[in-house]
């Protein structure tokens, strides 16, 4: 009778079995676009800057609520290097006569009584400067560069340029290096508000002409106090000249196009070319300076400090069954500029909704076979700080245990076309996911036949660059990873008009490319990490990078055999690359059906695994070293954009320039290592025991 007894026990306790299939169905049909359209009205109530009151009630909020769904919650503090406005005085710019009194005063100061900071680009220098205004356009090189071929001064002016095209960051660099001693930046009318300024927020879509977009310009990625190493509670923070060369050395200040429009209009100098050309009804001019002899210059202060500030990343964790030691993880930045409902409460509503989803499954004890691992980073608006002190600090057991990483900052930014970026290796699961989610788009089966005629048939994922949290754990330890994303108008970024209000009106109207997107996320976050064999593809990762080199080496190739520089070693160590991809696909498919032990699976997923660290060379690139993946990284002129065998590349470009026999040493070198990183590729794949010599 005791037995009997204990067998009942057992049954009403045990989990039943579920299937991967079933799991994942069930979840797929529990997404509710309803609940995520209220969450991210919820978490975009108030402005959620780092470290403002709501963002700290909400990551509480988290917490209990992963915890509450049948997660494991733990969390990590760091103490790291931020930028804030100082509380004395916002920053403002002046218009000054020849005399140098100010005739017009024009201030971004925010509304402080709704949790609204002043407008301000982080790490900014503090202080004031002053000098004839200079019209850059975008403030890429490009753009420089013609300005300096018109012969039109700029250094010891400030510049303006319009917010788009690059990052931030990048224009201030570039705006230094030209030798200019300030720069202002503002989000033209022709790229945020194309029809006008009475189809402006409510009216319509556009970017009213007092939005000002706020945004960080550090280069690099984290604390730039404690580089290359994590901020925990021991470390030691640079300062002085160390620190000073990591940060801009002119001031920045962001301003409303209405503001821009003030100077703009009144400047002298040759009339820009059309493609330079904005959204003001006066054309505008190339300068330096005012017309007329009313006024003389533009000054502009930054009142803005640094400090360190304590933050939290948080975890939710699914503890897998069979190889728990096995890390499938997805990510997002809780913080926001303001109230931030597209960027990044879309993310953050994304990861609550898989939560909620697969919480009666964790309830009923399901497992995952890999671990599931949810991260709320903290600080990415400042530059990226949470995720990378976090992969500084667990950087040794990532490279052993992180199967990919999967990004959704911003999963939805319009309803116009599905916009990947990822590492290759993701292709053919990326495509038979798009295959199977329905698409939010009239006359389209599935998001695969929308990205595919948007694409012209191409379904190749973006090159990922950098600007969003997936950065470290590719460029530092070699993650494999993915960044989701529904693109579409997106005028309101990083101003106070990103709201609730204006995101169900114009960006996702009954959030159903937000559901979409989250159904794929879902499919990716679970396959990943249910699958036996890893589904990461190792023929579309060879092919690509060769297809890519293929692309770099016809650009290069005359300017290099002037230098007697040959690439035949690297086109050798690409073709075995892609010769041995291809025998280990077959390999790996053979093992899907047939039996086998769990030492022969676990051998190829390590290999799977293991194939992007191949590419990850410990000192970095030259000048870059934190950037180590020697096929992919951020544009060194664009850190948004990828680059394609960046050392090679950049090298190539800068010893054309200078003509310098030690540059064109350099790019020697960058194909050595390149090709060196090729062979170490295909050595991961081999099936050897050990390798040939």
């Amino acid at each position: 009778m005791l037995v009997l007894k204990l067998c009942l026990v057992l049954l009403l306790v045990a989990p039943s079995y579920q299937s991967y299939d079933e799991v994942l169905n069930s979840v797929l049909s529990s997404i509710d676009a309803d609940k995520i359209g209220a969450y991210i009205k919820r978490v975009s109530a108030k402005p959620r800057n780092t470290q403002s009151a709501w963002n700290l009630q909400v990551a509480e909020d988290l917490k209990r609520e992963w915890k509450a769904f049948g997660l494991k919650v733990v969390s990590k503090k760091y103490k790291v290097m931020q930028s804030f406005p100082k509380k004395v005085d916002p920053s403002f710019a002046e218009l000054l006569s020849s005399k140098g009194v100010t005739q017009q005063t024009f201030r971004e100061d925010g509304e402080p009584s709704k949790g609204i900071l002043p407008a301000y680009n982080a790490f900014s220098k503090d202080g004031s400067a002053e000098g004839k205004p200079v019209y850059v356009n975008y403030g890429r090189k490009e753009d420089f560069a013609l300005l300096k071929e018109r012969g039109v001064e700029m250094k010891g002016c400030i510049g303006l340029a319009r917010y788009g095209k690059i990052f931030r960051g990048d224009k201030a660099a570039l705006a230094e290096q030209y030798g200019m001693v300030g720069l202002i930046i503002y989000n033209d009318g022709a790229d945020y508000a194309p029809e006008g300024d009475d189809n402006t927020w409510p009216n319509g879509a556009g970017l009213p002409y007092s939005g000002i977009q706020r945004g960080t310009l550090l280069q690099g990625l984290g604390d730039p106090s404690t580089y290359l190493y994590p901020s925990t509670e021991y470390a030691s923070h640079d300062s002085g000249d160390d620190l000073k060369s990591r940060l801009p050395g002119i001031v920045v200040m962001p301003i409303s196009f209405e503001n821009a429009l003030l100077v703009l209009k009144k400047m002298r100098g040759d009339v820009v070319s059309e493609d330079w050309q904005g959204g003001g009804e006066k054309e505008y001019k190339y300068g330096p300076g005012f017309s007329g002899n009313k006024l003389d210059k533009l000054r502009i202060t930054v009142n803005i400090e640094t400090r360190l500030t304590e933050v939290e990343n948080i975890f939710g964790i699914i503890k897998g069954d069979r190889e728990p030691d096995r890390w499938v993880m997805m990510g997002n930045h809780r913080d926001t500029w303001v109230q931030g409902a597209v960027d990044a409460s879309t993310g953050l509503a994304t990861m609550y909704e898989i939560a909620r989803a697969l919480s009666p499954h964790l309830k009923s004890g399901w497992r995952p076979r890999r671990t599931l691992v949810l991260c709320s980073w903290a600080a990415e608006e400042q530059g990226l700080m949470g995720s990378t002190e976090f992969v500084e600090d667990y950087r040794a057991l990532l490279s052993e245990r992180a199967v990919a990483y999967i990004n959704v900052d911003c999963p939805v930014t319009g309803n116009f076309t599905f916009s990947p970026k990822a590492t290759p290796n993701f292709k053919p699961l990326l495509e038979r996911v798009m295959k199977d989610t329905k698409a939010n788009f009239p006359g389209y089966k599935s998001y695969y036949e929308q990205w595919s005629k948007s694409s012209n048939g191409t379904t190749e994922a973006a090159i990922l660059g950098s600007g969003s949290d997936f950065a470290a754990f590719l460029q530092m330890v070699g993650v494999s990873a993915i960044d989701l994303s529904v693109n579409g108008p997106y005028y309101t970024y990083h101003t106070q008009y990103d709201n609730f209000e204006y995101f169900k009106t114009h960006i996702d109207p009954g959030f159903g490319a937000m559901k979409a997107i989250t159904q794929v996320g879902a499919r990716l976050f679970i396959d990943l990490a249910c699958s036996k064999i890893i589904p990461l593809n190792a023929v579309s990762y060879a092919t690509r990078v060769q297809s890519v080199f293929n692309e770099v080496k016809e650009k290069m190739s005359a300017g290099l055999q002037r230098q007697g520089i040959s690439l035949s070693a690297i086109d050798q160590a690409l073709a075995e690359f892609v010769s041995e991809a291809r025998l280990f696909e077959k390999r790996k498919n053979a093992l899907r059906t047939a039996k086998n032990n769990w030492l022969d699976v676990r051998r190829i997923n390590d290999k799977i695994q293991q194939l992007e660290r191949s590419f990850i060379n410990p000192p970095g690139l030259p000048e870059r070293p934190q950037n180590r993946h020697i096929l992919f990284a951020p544009s060194q002129t664009n850190a948004y954009g990828g680059s394609v065998y960046p050392g090679i590349a950049d090298w190539y470009e800068r010893a054309v320039e200078s003509g310098r026999d030690e540059d064109w040493n350099e790019v020697r070198k960058q194909i050595t290592i390149a090709t060196w990183v090729t062979k170490a590729a295909t050595r991961t794949l081999s099936n050897q025991v050990f390798p040939k010599m």
